[in-house]
């Protein structure tokens, strides 16, 4: 069942079965953001990641660009407001909504047509997958305004793309489009044009979505801190999210399906 919202927010919130495709709006400025628009997107996060029928979380875009970066008017802004206020719009909002993506214990997609530039590139990488076309474009240009990358990207890219070219995208400021991006591992799968982005998506997300939600989100959250500690702290931590995974329906359920030769039905208990 599909649910639309109204199409005059900046960002759009569209519930279709146990999938929920969150869209940045503003096509008639690239999508380009400022803090209403990333307030309205923690908001659309807050809903989708709280609301238990939902499996999987996809972000999207109206329009050709995925995300251009912050807006014009929001920077000029930044150069008249005081540092301490800039920190918290900041934090609040701009790094709140990636937070939210990196710690989401759910599935999420990123679906790229176009310039995913600055605050795009950085939401596009806290997601689990990103689906891109040969036109999108990924680049880190904040050191063009004399500012890094705050929204996670400065930890996150490496990982994805190793040391040596995150140094290329930050501190050279270095584009990278649909086709390069997936050969090094920065975005997932690489579909033919914009008309294929969000139905090949979907296509994932229902991959995910019958996937049980307990083991999704312990893993998810293992291989995260995986890259932060040891070797002992990720066998101590995965360890006891073993042991209660282990006591799960799911893993009943689970172990039923395979006994029987059927696709196992998770509930996420």
């Amino acid at each position: 069942m599909t649910t639309p919202r109204t199409d005059n927010e900046d960002v759009l919130l569209e519930r279709c079965d146990a999938l929920a495709i969150i869209r940045i709006n503003r096509p008639h400025v690239g999508n380009a953001v400022g803090p209403a628009t990333m307030r309205l997107l923690c908001e659309k996060l807050d809903e989708a990641i709280e609301d238990t029928s939902v499996r999987v979380i996809m972000l999207g875009h109206r329009g050709k660009h995925f995300l251009s970066g912050a807006d014009f008017a929001f920077l000029e802004d930044l150069t008249k407001t005081s540092t301490g206020k800039a920190r918290d719009d900041i934090y609040r909002y701009f790094q709140g909504a990636s937070r939210r993506l990196h710690l989401c214990p759910k599935p999420t997609i990123a679906a790229v047509g176009g310039a995913a530039i600055t605050v795009g590139c950085e939401l596009a990488i806290a997601c689990d997958f990103r689906i891109v076309t040969p036109t999108a474009l990924f680049q880190q240009s904040w050191m063009r305004m004399g500012l890094l990358p705050p929204l996670g990207g400065l930890k996150a890219l490496p990982a994805l793309v190793g040391l040596g070219m995150a140094k290329e995208m930050v501190l050279r400021m270095r584009p990278v489009k649909g086709e390069e991006a997936v050969r090094i591992g920065l975005a997932t799968e690489l579909v033919a044009d914009a008309d294929a982005l969000e139905p090949r998506a979907l296509q994932i997300a229902e991959e995910l979505a019958v996937l049980p939600p307990l083991a999704y989100a312990a893993a998810k959250e293992g291989l995260r801190r995986g890259l932060e500690g040891t070797f002992d702290e990720s066998w101590a931590s995965t360890l006891l999210a073993q042991t209660l995974l282990i006591g799960s329906d799911d893993f009943r359920e689970g172990f039923a399906a395979v006994q029987a030769n059927r696709a196992p039905q998770f509930s996420g208990r």
